[in-house]
């Protein structure tokens, strides 16, 4: 069985990480996004720093741009974020879900290279 994210982790993931309060401004998503879509040679859908009109709000657009990566690749993303994330923002329990889920599926990223997926 292939690895696939849980939608339940994915969901948390944006509204911890693109919490309206404490979370990453669209323009820190957008940029990161666009940043990680150049390096994967992926579309991310929303990487403009103005936030389109067409989203209901910044954790839809966390969410869509996300989902434009491959499961593998979005664990790795989730995980750069959490260590990237302010002071302000608690994802400590995001990087505990984020590795349970990734030991019981047993999956292993130790020999991958993010540039070669």
């Amino acid at each position: 069985m292939r690895f696939q994210i849980n939608d339940n982790i994915i969901n948390y993931s944006a509204q911890v990480l693109a919490h309206t309060e404490d979370g990453m401004t669209w323009a820190q998503i957008a940029k990161f996004f666009r940043k990680k879509s150049s390096e994967y040679h992926v579309a991310a859908p929303f990487v403009n720093t103005l936030f389109p009109s067409n989203l209901a709000n910044r954790r839809d657009g966390f969410i869509r741009n996300l989902r434009a990566f491959s499961p593998e690749q979005q664990f790795i993303l989730l995980n750069e974020l959490c260590d990237l994330t302010n002071k302000k923002v608690n994802s400590t329990p995001l990087k505990k879900m984020l590795l349970h889920h990734r030991t019981k599926s047993r999956f292993t990223f130790a020999e991958i290279n993010h540039n070669s997926l």
